[in-house]
């Protein structure tokens, strides 16, 4: 018996879903890298509302979208799609089918 909301997937349903949470990922990462850019060629400072460095802050974001890019592109590379897979509530954060954190 599984207890609690706990779907089962296969391997080949798992390792799409891994491969378009990575893709979105990098979509966000590109946007960061654009604002960064943009801040750059328009010589933007930091204020004391930003904390000083909003370049900083947003440099951080990008590179916390492009790690968990390469996690989802590990985990697609290695993920047997013979197999089924039970996911639980954290793993469906991870993959964005649900928030996480509440």
């Amino acid at each position: 018996m599984i207890q609690g909301l706990k779907p089962t997937v296969s391997g080949t349903k798992l390792k799409s879903l891994c491969i378009a949470r990575g893709e979105h990922h990098i979509e966000r990462a590109k946007k960061y890298f654009e604002q960064i850019k943009s801040m750059e060629a328009n010589e933007i400072e930091g204020m004391n509302y930003t904390n000083g460095d909003p370049k900083r802050a947003l440099k951080e974001k990008r590179d916390q979208y492009l790690a968990d890019a390469e996690e989802m592109a590990f985990l697609a590379d290695n993920i047997d799609e013979s197999e089924s897979y039970i996911l639980d509530s954290s793993d469906l954060g991870k993959l964005g089918i649900c928030r996480r954190g509440y």
